[in-house]
């Protein structure tokens, strides 16, 4: 995962068989496997948009995830799928609030 990260911080089309792949470790046991798949969505969400906002579900569920660097590499993916669709944006919007809420007054996770 962490190959398909770095590569993809340069070459966002590489993912592009691999998507699927990607999304269904969003939500991994593994906290490493968490963040370096986020990162990817992140990566790809701008030639991929269609294909990322599969992700989004996973992603909101992320946000409630303790760890912080999970919580902020999806907070990097939902961030970059809502600058590349704008449909998406709008759907996100009342989950960005929520989240932004509960970081304000304190709470680590949903």
């Amino acid at each position: 995962m962490e190959a398909i990260e770095y590569i993809t911080k340069e070459n966002p089309e590489f993912a592009e068989n691999c998507v699927e792949f990607v999304i269904a470790h969003i939500i991994d046991k593994a906290p490493r496997v968490k963040w370096e798949a986020c990162r990817i969505i992140g990566n790809v969400a701008q030639k991929l948009p269609d294909k990322v906002k599969e992700a989004i579900p996973k992603l909101l569920e992320n946000a409630k995830n303790k760890g912080t660097v999970t919580r902020g590499s999806t907070a990097f993916a939902l961030t970059e799928i809502a600058k590349s669709n704008q449909d998406v944006q709008r759907e996100l919007i009342p989950a960005f609030k929520e989240i932004r809420l509960l970081v304000k007054y304190g709470c680590r996770y949903l």
